[in-house]
This record gives structure tokens, C-alpha cells and sequence, in this order.
């Protein structure tokens, strides 16, 4: 039940329906295009060799582009990332259709394919970047739970659909109807608000510096690599399982060649089922457990198949890897999602995403190779072994993010009941206070720091959670404002210059909240522009700025 009214809770919000749904239309398509391409490929070759080039051709733009697309989905407005990337994708695939229709060589499909996949190689880290704004950090574990639920159903949906059309139609009608799909996700991304990119070097620097920043954020953030290497084991086992269940199924269980499809449908089921409890898992005390946890019980799947020819066995792991699977991504994902700086999340899911296909196609290839050089079940047991031992090795890496998680939940709490019983948030939603939370910072400042100076430009709002600071005008003293009070809206809603120096007369505590941020909400909440129109420091008597490069104007704040 708490599951539900979790999911209910995300479903409320209209922006985070869309953006899920629109993946799931995405989706669809992808894994309907995936089924439609490889049994047009063979059909028209009948060689394995070429059914390998059009998978690598379709997974490999993601591997070396998926960077450069987190760059972009850093440096343009998300949405335009996802509306453009959809239509790309949509006339792609009607040429792809044509090339098809007019029997055009194999190579010149291959290569459509291979533009494709660089067309949506941005989807994923905007889309990550994009949903915590959309649903505050208090949702994001169920919003992520839900968007990968809509995944795993596309994965039953889109190659059903994918093998309809080929089998009662046509190979061209297969990839309109694909085409369809992304109309569908682009009109629906297009729907979505004006969410503006927070301030990044990603804007001004070149792609090969945006991505070598966000490498360099990916090393200094703690957790990140953990979790990097961690799904990739995963994903690495998911890939080599590619392999070796399609040989396992039909020598093993003696299912022939559609067993892998029944175990293929086993690991969507149980991802599915994963959807009950990973929107709470997500937001566990015990994060670490969970997630090492959950990526150790997919990649010991291995050993069971190495040992077992039971189909009933083999269902029931299959199915507990998928949910461990789903379930290591989703906790993953919420966990680098909070833990990473706003303006560089989409290259930090782009590197994600790249990381994780990456590993997925090396566990395919690895697998190929030992499979040939042993056996099916010597390959079960080296490869299940290193993706073990690399799971349980992140534990070491992942040490003090259960305490780490408390606090931010403490914190969160913390920014969001200052917010709550500010006189001008009376009437505001929940959801717009919990956004605003979700990307304020708590600034605890000594005395005599100028948190703002008159005449620079309005980057934020300030309120007040403890102690006391003055506010001077050309050197005269106007006012001394203390804990509940605020400041900082005026220039933000007029685009003008802070017309006041705030310092701080004592220890005191500010809740700052980015300019963009406050504006967005503004946006879908209209009495709280009133409020702040009638505040006393929205009729002009303070106003404070931070410049854009760092948190404050004051160079000493860096350092306080």
C-alpha cells in the first residue's frame, strides 16, 4: 500500500506523467525497432556475422557518444534535448523505411542504425537530469521505480509488436510504425514546462571539455564510481546472459530456439514484480545493502545455470535476477541523481549510460569467446564469479553512504521546514515547497560576511533559518533582518541589480535558492509571486545577489 500512494504521489504531477509516458512510447519503440532490425537483417542475409554488426551498429553510437549527449543535455534546455532527439529519430526511421522498401544494401541500413542510436544518445541523461526537478528528491525513488517499470514493459511490448508487423505485414511498415513511436514521445516531451539548465561550464566550453569536466566530477563525487562499477557488473552479466542463455535454453532445458524467449520473459516479469518494493528500497537506511544486495543476486543467477537443468529452477532465478537487476538500477540511479551536482547530472548520467552499455556489449563478446574456449557451464561460473567479486568490492567504495543518506534526508527536512513556515510560502503547494527544498542549500556564515553588495546581479533568494544580519544602503543602515525573515526577490523578479549590502551581524544560517529555480516555481505557482510582492523586502527595501561563478559575491564565503 505505501508502494502505491508512493507511485500515486508521482503520477499526480502532470510534467512527471508525461516525461515517463514519453519514455514509454520511446521505449517501445527502441525495442520494437531492435526486433524489427535484427529479423530483417537475417532474413535478408541469413549470417549471424551481419545480425552482429546491426546489434553493435545500434549499441555502440550509445557507448562513445553517450558523454557527449550528458554534455549537451548539460548545456541546452532538457527539453529541446528530447523533443529534437525524438524527431531525429522519427525522420530516421522513415528513411530507414524507404532504404528498406527500395531493397538498399545492408551496410547503408547498418549505418542508419548507427545515426539513430547517436540521435537518441542524449535521451537518457536528459531524462535523468531532468526528473528530479520535475518531482523533488523526496519522490525521486518512486519516480525512477516507475520510469523503469514502463522500460521493462517495453521490453515485452516493443518486440511483440516488432514480430507482429513482420510476420503479417512488412519490414517498411515496421519501421513507420517505430517512426510513430517517437512522434509520439516527441509530442509529448514537447509538453513539458521550461525548465531552465542550471548554470554550468558546459555552456561556455567546448564538448571534449564538458565531458572531461564531467569525468573529473564523476571522480571527485563520492559513491559515484562505486556505483558505476557496481551496475556495470550487472550489466555485464545481463550481456553475457544474452549469450549463454540462448545455448542454456535450448541444450540445457531443451526448450529449443524460442527457450530464451520464455527466459527473456521470466526477467521481465520479475522486473515488474521489483516495481512493488523499489520506490521504499530506494529510499532505505540500509542503501548499501540494498543495492550491493540486489546486483549480487543478478550476477549469481550464473552459478545456478552452471549447475542446474531444472526449467521451474531456472524461471524462478531468472525472474529474481530481473528484479535485482531493476532493482540495482533504480537505487543506482536515485543515489547518483542526489549525490551529484545539478548542473552536471546530465553528463554524469550520460557516462552512466555509456558505462552500462559498454559493459553490457563486453560481457556479450567475453561470453561468445569463453563459450567457444570452454564450455557453457565454465563460462557460467568465471564470468558469474568476476561479476560477484566486483559487486561485493564496491562495498568498500559505497562505506558511509547509509550515513550520508541520513543526513541529506535530515537535511532535505531541515531546508524544507524553514521553507514551510516562511510567511511568504502561505498557500503554496506542496509539491512547489518540496522543489524548492529539493534545490536549496543551508549556508552557516560567520559574522561580518557580505552575503550580497549592492549593485551586483540578482542570482538567488535568501532566507533567514537563524541568527541576524543588516542591510545598508550606500553605507546607512536600513534594517536588521532575523530567522523567518527573507531577501533577495526583488532583483530576481525584476532582472535588476541588488539595490542593498546584507551582512551578517552575527553566526547566522541562510537558505539560498537559485534565481531559476525560484522563477520556475513562480511559474506553476502564482500566490506566491503576491506574497513576495508584498514582503518587505519585495517592496524594494533589501535585495542580495550571488555571483554567477561561485555561491556568494564575497570571496571570503568559499572559505567560511
Amino acid at each position: 500500500m505505501r508502494a502505491l500512494a508512493a507511485y500515486r504521489g508521482v503520477l499526480t504531477i502532470r510534467e512527471a506523467r508525461v516525461l515517463i509516458g514519453a519514455s514509454a512510447a520511446s521505449q517501445v519503440g527502441d525495442w520494437l525497432y531492435n526486433a524489427a532490425l535484427l529479423g530483417y537483417v537475417f532474413s535478408a542475409t541469413h549470417s549471424a556475422a551481419w545480425v552482429g554488426a546491426a546489434t553493435i551498429s545500434r549499441l555502440l553510437p550509445y557507448v562513445l557518444l553517450g558523454p557527449f549527449g550528458g554534455a549537451i543535455a548539460d548545456r541546452y534546455p532538457r527539453r529541446r534535448v528530447l523533443v529534437v532527439g525524438s524527431l531525429l529519430r522519427v525522420v530516421l526511421m522513415l528513411v530507414l523505411a524507404a532504404v528498406i522498401a527500395a531493397d538498399g544494401s545492408v551496410a547503408l541500413v547498418i549505418g542508419i542504425v548507427a545515426l539513430a542510436s547517436a540521435a537518441g544518445s542524449a535521451e537518457q541523461p536528459a531524462a535523468m537530469a531532468l526528473l528530479p526537478r520535475l518531482v523533488g528528491e523526496g519522490r525521486l525513488g518512486p519516480a525512477n521505480a516507475l520510469l523503469h517499470t514502463v522500460q521493462d514493459l517495453a521490453v515485452v511490448v516493443g518486440p511483440a509488436i516488432g514480430a507482429l508487423l513482420l510476420a503479417f505485414a512488412s519490414a517498411p511498415a515496421a519501421f513507420v510504425v517505430n517512426a510513430g513511436t517517437f512522434a509520439v514521445a516527441a509530442l509529448l516531451f514537447s509538453t513539458l514546462g521550461r525548465h531552465k539548465t542550471p548554470v554550468s561550464a558546459a555552456r561556455s566550453a567546448g564538448a571534449v571539455a564538458s565531458v572531461v569536466a564531467g569525468l573529473r566530477t564523476a571522480r571527485v563525487t563520492p559513491f559515484v564510481i562505486p556505483l558505476f562499477a557496481l551496475v556495470a557488473a550487472v550489466e555485464f552479466t545481463y550481456g553475457a546472459q544474452t549469450v549463454q542463455l540462448v545455448i542454456y535454453a535450448d541444450r540445457s532445458l531443451g526448450l529449443g530456439a524460442g527457450g530464451y524467449g520464455l527466459l527473456l520473459a521470466a526477467s521481465g516479469v520479475g522486473g515488474l514484480v521489483s516495481a512493488v518494493f523499489n520506490g521504499q528500497l530506494a529510499t532505505s537506511r540500509r542503501m548499501t545493502l540494498v543495492v550491493v544486495g540486489a546486483a549480487v543476486l543478478a550476477c549469481a543467477s550464473q552459478f545456478v545455470y552452471a549447475s542446474s537443468d531444472v526449467l521451474t529452477l531456472a524461471l524462478i532465478v531468472t525472474a529474481a535476477a530481473g528484479a535485482g537487476l531493476v532493482c540495482s538500477e533504480v537505487v543506482a540511479e536515485t543515489v547518483l541523481a542526489r549525490v551529484t551536482p545539478g548542473e552536471t547530472l546530465g553528463r554524469i548520467a550520460g557516462l552512466f549510460d555509456a558505462s552500462s552499455i559498454g559493459a553490457m556489449v563486453g560481457g556479450a563478446v567475453l561470453a561468445s569467446i569463453l563459450v567457444n574456449a570452454t564450455s557453457l557451464e565454465w563460462s557460467f561460473w568465471i564470468l558469474g564469479a568476476g561479476a560477484v567479486l566486483v559487486a561485493v568490492a564496491c562495498t568498500r567504495g559505497l562505506r558511509g553512504l547509509d550515513e550520508a543518506s541520513r543526513k541529506r534526508t535530515e537535511a532535505l527536512a531541515s531546508r524544507l521546514a524553514i521553507i514551510e513556515h516562511s510567511p511568504i510560502t502561505l498557500g503554496t503547494p506542496q509539491l512547489v515547497l518540496e522543489q524548492l527544498a529539493s534545490s536549496s542549500q543551508l549556508c552557516p556564515l560567520p559574522p561580518g560576511v557580505d552575503v550580497v553588495v549592492q549593485g551586483s546581479p540578482a542570482h538567488a533568494f535568501y532566507a533567514i533559518a537563524d541568527g541576524r544580519v543588516a542591510v545598508r544602503r550606500d553605507g546607512v543602515v536600513l534594517a536588521q533582518l532575523g530567522a523567518g525573515e527573507s531577501f533577495g526577490e526583488r532583483g530576481l523578479l525584476d532582472n535588476a541589480p541588488r539595490n542593498a549590502t546584507v551582512t551578517t551581524d552575527m553566526d547566522t544560517t541562510v537558505l539560498r535558492i537559485e534565481g531559476a529555480v525560484l522563477l520556475e516555481a513562480l511559474e506553476r505557482a502564482p500566490m506566491l509571486t503576491t506574497a513576495l510582492n508584498h514582503s518587505k523586502a519585495g517592496r524594494g527595501l533589501v535585495d542580495v545577489a550571488a555571483d554567477e561563478s561561485q555561491l556568494i559575491d564575497d570571496p571570503r564565503w568559499p572559505n567560511a
